[in-house]
């Protein structure tokens, strides 16, 4: 199990050397920097979970969005000490709900035609989720997020199901033999973000083994996003996506 303040140091800091892209700093204010550094790991998580449908060939009922974001909740909770989750978890649904502000403020309209759930709906699933798999010790957190208790009732259910499915897809999925597993694309190091996505993939290659490497890379996508592309097996965390959470969560 992990804490997340083993990190925060690290990524408070300058990146050295010069880069062909851009550079995001993560800012002085801590508790910014927790948000942002919170979120790209449960983003990271996300696209994992879609990395290893493909390169596992798993099957799907349902959406698959929606199996990726359960993934992000259960490695959120299997991997991390108890407090390191929860925050990990409230600015996961934090970043839902600042999406779904800032989506209103521009004047969109829920894209219902979009294949991921619709924000808000994202933002009471994880949390459903997560204060499913440990109800006791959970309850404050899911009141202070607002969790209904008529929701909150099935949430164990949830839970059980969800972490029930992945873990019987993974089951195989173990490191050493013929199996690879995640590495940090080459030219990422003394970048911030891809430091602490490092420190992701170590703790992930200790869990699961791939039949094929899936690379992992910070880059310039002139979008705020983050993605996995099966072409080439590879996670995309954007350097444009973290600013926007940056800034999302300076404007609230």
């Amino acid at each position: 199990m992990r804490f997340l303040i083993t990190v925060l140091a690290a990524m408070l800091g300058l990146a050295g050397g010069a880069q062909a892209q851009t550079v995001y700093e993560f800012p002085e204010d801590e508790a910014t920097a927790a948000f942002v550094a919170n979120e790209v790991i449960a983003t990271f998580y996300h696209e994992l979970g879609h990395a290893l449908i493909d390169v596992l060939q798993l099957p799907v009922l349902g959406k698959e969005e929606d199996a990726a974001d359960h993934l992000s909740v259960i490695l959120m909770n299997d991997i991390w000490e108890e407090d390191a989750a929860a925050e990990i978890l409230a600015s996961d649904a934090t970043a839902y709900a600042l999406m779904a502000a800032q989506r209103e403020a521009g004047g969109e309209e829920p894209a219902y035609s979009d294949e991921h759930s619709l924000d808000l709906q994202r933002y009471y699933t994880v949390v459903c989720l997560f204060y499913g798999a440990n109800p006791d010790a959970r309850a404050e957190l899911a009141q202070d997020l607002e969790l209904p208790p008529e929701r909150a009732e099935r949430c164990p259910y949830e839970w059980e199901s969800a972490a029930g499915s992945w873990d019987a897809v993974l089951a195989d999925a173990t490191p050493g033999g013929d199996n690879y597993g995640l590495e940090m694309a080459e030219g990422q190091e003394g970048l911030p973000l891809a430091d602490l996505l490092a420190e992701e993939v170590i703790a992930l290659n200790d869990r699961f083994g791939l039949p094929d490497l899936v690379t992992v890379q910070v880059a310039d996508c002139g979008v705020a996003n983050a993605f996995y592309n099966p072409e080439d097996r590879m996670i995309t965390l954007c350097t444009e996506y973290a600013q926007n959470l940056q800034d999302m969560w300076e404007a609230d």
